[in-house]
């Protein structure tokens, strides 16, 4: 009876010992499994105040922006990295949102980036999760693209190149500001002297191409009016086209056509109104910046689209930091 009873107490002894490892085995592995859920929530805590932080940088101290085309050269070149002060004209609340802690307007030629006026939105909340993707991506991705896959672009780096109560006017390609207090405007390089700015506006074009244009607009305007060109004006159109650029300035095109327009149908009022629009030029409101590029025959800025209101300012462009080749303050 002795062996029996101890070998129950034997028994009971070894199931016990065997209880209490399993379950300090499932402690362990609890333990294991907490310890593992705590470096992962540390991890997803982590990385969403990483994500917060460049947010709240890139809305309302700085933002990197990559240039995207050959608008700005040779100030900014295609696929340059900026760092854009977005405290000095004041930050936004939120994407594309109205402004607060206004500190100042930009001023005549500093480089700008603003919203593109001719943008079509996809939507408010399209809009909002692009801008914010593109921040956390600090400027490698756009979701928003075209039919052929293509960045649309929401945003525009110009140079602010007229300001409020100047009159801007466009001759051959060439920019004339009127500031208050000038009886006439003046030319582009001649105003940047008196104000002391070193930037250079690129050219492409030259007297040739402008010939072309004005040849080409009255010819379309001769059509229009059922009338042909003078042979002379036929045999320099044709010498002329052999030799002409692909590039069109389409603003003075345009403006040739209006001008043959109003020679041959003074008596019509549409025509007189696109005249008188291109002669006077543009004037800029209070509030508001006229911007252009600084390549001036290959860039789509304020000759089409008209002066810019200075809450779709978003920041002034202050330093290239990348490629190190390139590494500047930008002027």
């Amino acid at each position: 009876m002795n062996s029996t009873w101890n070998s129950y107490l034997e028994w009971i002894e070894s199931t016990a010992d065997t209880l209490i490892t399993r379950r300090r085995v499932r402690i362990e592995k609890k333990k294991l499994k907490e310890k593992a859920k705590g470096q992962f929530r540390e991890w997803v805590e982590a990385i969403l105040w990483a994500v917060l932080w460049v947010l709240l940088i890139n809305q309302f101290i700085f933002q990197l922006y990559q240039i995207p085309s050959s608008s700005m050269e040779h100030t900014l070149d295609i696929g340059d990295r900026l760092f854009v002060n977005k405290m000095i004209y004041g930050p936004q609340i939120y994407p594309g949102g109205p402004k607060f802690l206004d500190h100042r307007d930009p001023e005549r030629y500093e480089v700008i980036i603003f919203e593109n006026p001719a943008y079509v939105s996809r939507g408010p909340m399209f809009d909002l999760v692009n801008r914010v993707v593109y921040m956390l991506t600090l400027s490698l991705v756009n979701l928003d693209r075209d039919e052929d896959g293509e960045p649309r672009a929401q945003l525009y780096v110009k140079r602010a190149a007229a300001a409020e109560g100047d009159r801007a006017v466009f001759r051959n390609g060439e920019l004339y500001v009127q500031p208050p207090g000038f009886s006439e405007p003046v030319w582009e390089r001649d105003l940047r002297e008196i104000a002391g700015s070193s930037y250079e506006s690129k050219r492409l074009l030259g007297d040739t191409n402008y010939r072309f244009f004005e040849l080409t607009a009255r010819q379309r305007a001769y059509e229009y009016a059922g009338l042909r060109l003078s042979s002379q004006d036929q045999q320099e159109l044709q010498s002329i086209g052999n030799r002409s650029s692909s590039l069109v300035d389409f603003y003075q095109f345009t403006k040739d056509q209006h001008y043959e327009l109003m020679s041959l149908f003074p008596e019509q009022q549409s025509v007189r109104n696109e005249f008188y629009r291109h002669e006077n030029g543009y004037h800029i409101p209070a509030d508001h910046i006229f911007p252009i590029g600084d390549n001036r025959d290959n860039s789509i800025d304020g000759r089409y689209f008209g002066p810019v209101p200075h809450e779709k300012v978003l920041g002034k462009a202050d330093v290239i930091f990348w490629p190190i080749s390139r590494v500047s303050v930008i002027r």
